[in-house]
């Protein structure tokens, strides 16, 4: 079963696509969660309403995960 920590380095290596930069080191992750089945949900902030990137980082971040 995935760890929180073993979640976060996984997001680690997912870089928003207009800023270059990894989604946990812009502070663009709000939550990790792992249920009891070992399903992974993790809630991502956008840096922009409305993000044009939005499906991009969505599929970056399932990819990750």
């Amino acid at each position: 079963m995935a760890t929180e920590d073993a979640v976060r380095a996984a997001l680690a290596t997912v870089d928003d696509p207009e800023i270059h930069r990894p989604i946990t080191e812009l502070g663009m992750v709000k939550s990790v969660e792992i249920g009891a089945d070992g399903a992974v949900a993790v809630t991502v902030y956008l840096t922009v309403s409305g993000c044009p990137m939005r499906e991009t980082i969505t599929q970056r971040v399932t990819d990750a995960v």
